[in-house]
């Protein structure tokens, strides 16, 4: 007498099934925030790269020109911005725009710019120099404080031997906003208190609170606003000038590596 074997397929019951689905869900919950952190941390890293060839692409073009920087809006006769001014030296349209700059400039770039009078697919730029515009009727000699203060000069380029201290003197900081091109004169300086800087999205707050900087001796590192901030050098002892607007909050004083007389 035979016994005929019977074989049965096994499914997952509904039990089963739920229990694989909230492992999963659990697993799903631990590890997306750390592709998400390892995501931002690789972009954190290009835009780190792209500060760094920009800021070799100005030490080159000083090189070049009598050892000073390019102005950011442009030099002499010839209106150009710093980016154009520089291009020769890095010849890479993509390093300009970070890869958080997300922005939206519109499809093309505005014409009548500076350097290029016709609508042309829009090349996105993020960096800025460190320039601050008059506050209460500064003038713009070359004596004005804004050119004492900063290492880019609106008298056609400032001297590279002029920065004391150029370890902790910021040259270049992002400044992203609607309307900052390769070629468009507006937007290419940048100061601590600048409403774009600042606001959600702006060059301050990048990454994790913070963004990267270039410095004036050819380095580039990530700090946070406040470091940036803090008194360098004799500037703990420098009163602020007369007409430096009476705002702790917005203009606090001194302004540390901003400032390049340290």
């Amino acid at each position: 007498m035979t016994h005929a074997h019977i074989h049965r397929n096994r499914a997952f019951t509904l039990i089963e099934l739920l229990v694989v689905i909230a492992i999963i869900a659990i697993l799903a919950a631990i590890l997306f925030p750390v592709f998400a952190q390892a995501k931002m941390s690789a972009k954190r890293t290009q835009d780190l790269s792209n500060v760094k060839q920009l800021n070799l692409g100005v030490q080159m073009y000083a090189g070049d020109f009598d050892d000073t920087y390019p102005f950011c809006w442009g030099w002499d006769s010839e209106w150009r911005p710093w980016t154009v001014q520089i291009n020769p030296y890095v010849n890479n349209f993509d390093i300009y725009k970070s890869p958080v700059d997300n922005w939206d400039r519109g499809a093309t770039e505005p014409g009548g710019t500076f350097c290029d009078a016709n609508r042309r697919p829009p090349r996105l730029a993020t960096y800025s120099m460190n320039f601050t515009w008059p506050a209460n009727g500064w003038g713009w000699d070359g004596n004005a404080l804004q050119n004492q203060m900063s290492p880019t000069s609106n008298m056609g380029g400032a001297s590279t031997t002029n920065v004391p201290s150029p370890a902790t003197t910021i040259l270049l900081a992002p400044r992203p906003n609607w309307y900052h091109f390769y070629c468009q004169g507006w937007a290419t300086e940048v100061f601590f208190n600048y409403g774009e800087f600042n606001m959600q999205g702006g060059g301050a707050r990048m990454f994790n609170g913070g963004t990267n900087y270039a410095f004036c001796d050819g380095h580039a590192k990530y700090y946070k606003k406040e470091a940036t901030l803090q008194p360098q050098g004799n500037q703990a002892g420098t009163p602020p000038p007369d007409l430096w607007p009476n705002d702790p909050v917005n203009w606090p004083w001194p302004v540390g590596m901003w400032d390049k007389r340290q």
